[in-house]
Order: structure tokens, then sequence, then C-alpha cells
């Protein structure tokens, strides 16, 4: 009977060991996708490519969220004009607010990716909740920023590319471009980074069984086998069993 809870145990504590290395495996994906998700976060923050001109727009020109580059004569260079640090050459308010969201979005995620470092400091459960918190406000500021935006559709400037009829939410013969499309699909990647990081992060509570902790409940402790080891005493209790079944069936038959 000793033999077959020490048997059982062994095997779960070989479970164990696996699904440890399966959880940091997933917990090193999440910081990959994270430092994707900060490297396009910041590119749509620079970038001018949120709404352009289109076939039918009387003149060429783009639009980002404090950056604007507008064709000067038809056929001629394009000009560009906005500087984050420029607070006057933004285009107006709506621009301005945008603007700022991301960049506080932008700022978050890379906080987030400074928090990598706590890991080796911390407890892996409280990281993962603070990376948690701060991905799932950087979605929430980029989903602010894609719904207020088209409200400065309807300046001066948008109107000499997109035509007249332009006003706020209404595009007028411009498109939505790629930087838009990017910041639409990063909104829902915020989240659900967010949601991987409390799920990690609750999976990490109850990692080994209370019946492998130390019964010394000033100091708890797990002591991991090697698992060539564990492997190498489960098969010899399989020797040894195999051996007294067959002990007993010879004994039986004489």
């Amino acid at each position: 009977m000793d033999r077959e809870v020490e048997y059982n145990n062994e095997l779960t504590k070989i479970n164990h060991t696996n699904y440890v290395r399966n959880s940091r495996a997933i917990i090193v994906m999440w910081g990959l996708f994270h430092i994707v998700f900060t490297i396009l976060n910041m590119v749509i923050f620079v970038q001018p490519q949120w709404i352009g001109d289109d076939g039918d727009s009387p003149v060429a020109g783009f639009f980002g969220l404090y950056r604007h580059c507008v064709e000067q004569e038809t056929g001629g260079d394009i000009d560009c004009h906005g500087d984050f640090l420029s607070w006057d050459s933004i285009l107006n308010k709506f621009f301005k607010v945008t603007s700022v969201m991301t960049a506080v979005s932008c700022l978050l995620c890379v906080i987030v990716n400074m928090f990598f470092l706590l890991f080796c400091l911390l407890n892996t459960a409280t990281v993962l909740k603070v990376s948690g918190w701060f991905q799932l406000l950087s979605g929430i500021l980029l989903l602010m920023t894609c719904v207020l935006f088209p409200a400065g559709w309807d300046h001066e400037e948008i109107k000499t590319v997109c035509g007249l009829q332009t006003d706020r939410y209404d595009i007028g013969v411009c498109s939505m471009r790629w930087g838009y499309f990017l910041a639409i699909v990063l909104v829902f990647d915020a989240f659900i980074l967010s949601i991987l990081a409390f799920v990690l992060a609750a999976k990490q509570a109850n990692l080994l069984p209370s019946t492998y902790k130390s019964e010394d409940k000033s100091i708890e402790y797990v002591v991991y086998p090697e698992p060539q080891q564990a492997r190498q005493r489960l098969q010899l209790n399989d020797s040894y069993y195999l051996s007294s079944e067959f002990s007993l069936s010879k004994n039986s038959s004489s």
C-alpha cells in the first residue's frame, strides 16, 4: 500500500512539473506579444496615416493624431505639419486629446515591459495582476482615441482634402487608412492580453497541492524532484509489481 501511494505521489509530481513548465512558456509568450503590442502602439502614435485622400479628393493629403500632410498644389510636393511637443501645431482639441491618450497608452506599455524585470524579485502572480491592470487601462485609452478621433474631422484643413461635406464623424470623400484600422485591432489586443494576464495570475495561486508543502508553518517550501530520477523510480516500482504478480501466480499454480 505504501508503495502504491509513493507511485501516485511520483506521478503527481511529474505532472505538476510539466504543468509549471507549460505555465512559464505561456507567460513568456504573453510577454513577447506585449512587446509587439508596445511597438505597434508607438507606430500608430507617430504615423499620420489614420485618414487620407481617396480618388475623388480635391488634393492629396493624410492625417494622423497630431501630424498632417497636405499637397500644396495639384501635382506638387506634400507639406507636413504638426509636432506633439508644439501644442499649437495640432489641428484641434480633439486631436490634442487623442494624442495625449495614445501617448499615455504607449507609456503604460513601456512600464509593463519594465515590469518583466520584477519577475525575478516579486511574486509572479502580483506582477501579472499589475501588468494586467496597466494593459486594461491602455486598451481603454486606445478605445477612447478611436471614438473621439472622428470628432475632429470638421477642421478646415481636413475639408480641403476630404471635401466641404466633411463633418464630425463624416469623413467625406476621404477614407480610413491602415493606422486607424491598426488602432482598432490593438484595442482588442490590449483586452485579450489583460484577460490572459489575470488568468495566468489566478493559475499561480495553487501550483502544488497542500500535501506536498512542508509541515512547518513558518517555512513553506516545495521540493521538485528531477524528472529523470522520478521516471527511474517509477520504472523500479513497475518492475516490483510485475515480479510480485509473477511470484503470486507461480505459487498459486504450484
